[in-house]
C-alpha cells in the first residue's frame, strides 16, 4: 500500500489517496476456487493488437441486485460479445461500477466468467471500509494484465475509487512490439455536494494515466457530469473525451430515461470515456449500451445505459 499526495488548487484532503495494488484471479477449474494469477499466466499467447471495453454502472440502489446484475452478464455474453454457448469473447475489459457487495458472488458464480476472465479486486474486503456497493473490472483471459491496483479517493465522503489494470498490447504496425496501456474502471463522487471533490478525483486519475511506463491511458465510467463545471474537467486534466458530439447531444445521454428516478432529474451524459491523446492510439467513439434491458419480472438492468468502445494501438 502507498499513500498519494497530490497538490490541488485547495488544501489537500484531510486523508490522502491511498493505492492499494490488487492481485487479479482467476478460476481455477482443479481447485474450484478463484486463485492470484501466476507468472506463467502473463506469458500466454501474443498480447492483442485491439480490445474492446465495456463500461457500465449497474445501479446497487435498486431491488433484485442480484436477478440485475444477472441479467446485464447475460445481455453482455449474448447481445454485446455474441457468446450465447459461452465461447471465449474477443480480448476486452469489462468495467463495471456500482456493484452491490449483496450481488458480488454473482461474477464469481457466473460461468462465463468463470471459464474466460480474470476478475479485480476478487473479494470485496479490498474496497473501502464500510462500502457497501463498488468497482469491479473483468479482463479477458487473451489479455495480460501486468498490475492491478485500487486508488481510494482521500477527498471522497461516499467511498469512491478507481480501479487500475495494466495490459499488454501489440503494436498494429510493427514487428511483434507490445506496450503498456493503462485502463481505469472509476465511479465519481455523486450529487452537487460533489462538485469539488471530482476535480480532485479526475487529477489524480490523469497523473497516474500519464506516468512514463505507459505507452497510453484510458479511463472509464460514471463522471457524475451534472454541473456545468464538469463539463470542463477532461479538457482541464488534459484528456480527451472519446465522445465527439458534445455534452448538449441528447444523443451521448447515458442516464435519466429508465429507473425509479426517472423524471425527478433531467437527463445527462454522466458516463463517458476519456484517454490521454498519444500518437497512434485509437479510441473509437463510445456507443450506448443496456437501453431498456429488463429482468424476466419486468424490472430495468439498471437506470445507467452502458458504453462501447474500442482502443487499438497503430504505432
Amino acid at each position: 500500500m502507498s499513500s498519494i499526495s497530490m497538490s490541488y488548487t485547495d488544501d489537500e484532503p484531510v486523508i490522502p489517496n491511498s493505492l492499494y495494488e490488487l492481485r487479479p484471479c482467476r478460476y481455477r477449474p482443479t481447485k474450484d476456487a478463484w486463485k492470484h494469477l501466476s507468472e506463467r499466466d502473463l506469458h500466454k499467447g501474443p498480447p492483442p493488437s485491439l480490445v474492446r471495453i465495456i463500461s457500465w454502472n449497474v445501479d446497487y440502489a435498486e431491488d433484485d441486485c442480484i436477478g440485475r446484475l444477472e441479467t446485464v452478464l447475460e445481455y453482455l455474453r449474448c447481445h454485446i460479445f455474441g457468446c450465447e454457448t459461452g465461447k471465449a469473447p474477443e480480448p476486452c475489459c469489462v468495467l463495471l461500477q456500482e456493484v452491490n457487495i449483496e450481488a458480488f458472488a454473482t461474477i464469481l458464480h457466473d460461468e462465463w466468467v468463470k471459464d474466460h476472465f480474470i476478475v479485480t479486486p476478487s473479494t470485496t474486503r479490498k474496497w473501502p471500509e464500510d462500502a457497501y456497493y463498488g468497482n469491479v473490472t473483468l479482463v479477458s483471459r487473451k489479455v495480460p494484465v501486468v498490475f492491478a491496483g485500487i486508488l481510494e479517493f482521500g477527498c471522497s465522503g461516499m467511498q469512491r475509487t478507481a480501479v487500475i489494470v495494466d495490459v499488454r498490447m501489440r503494436v498494429m504496425e510493427s514487428e511483434g512490439q507490445d506496450v503498456l496501456v493503462r485502463v481505469v474502471n472509476t465511479h465519481l463522487e455523486s450529487l452537487p455536494s460533489g462538485t469539488m471533490a471530482r476535480p480532485r478525483q479526475l487529477n489524480i486519475i490523469s497523473k497516474l494515466l500519464t506516468e512514463d511506463k505507459l505507452h497510453c491511458g484510458i479511463v472509464c465510467g460514471d463522471m457524475n457530469a451534472i454541473m456545468p463545471e464538469d463539463k470542463r474537467l477532461p479538457q482541464q486534466n488534459g484528456l480527451r473525451d472519446a465522445w465527439r458530439k458534445g455534452d448538449e447531444d441528447e444523443n451521448g445521454f447515458t442516464w435519466g430515461y429508465q429507473g425509479k428516478d426517472v423524471g425527478k432529474f433531467p437527463p445527462g451524459r454522466l458516463d463517458k470515456v476519456l484517454f490521454v491523446p498519444r500518437r497512434g492510439l485509437k479510441v473509437d467513439e463510445p456507443a450506448k449500451i443496456g437501453v431498456g434491458v429488463q429482468t424476466q419480472e419486468g424490472r430495468f438492468a439498471s437506470d445507467h445505459y452502458g458504453l462501447v468502445t474500442t482502443v487499438r494501438v497503430l504505432r
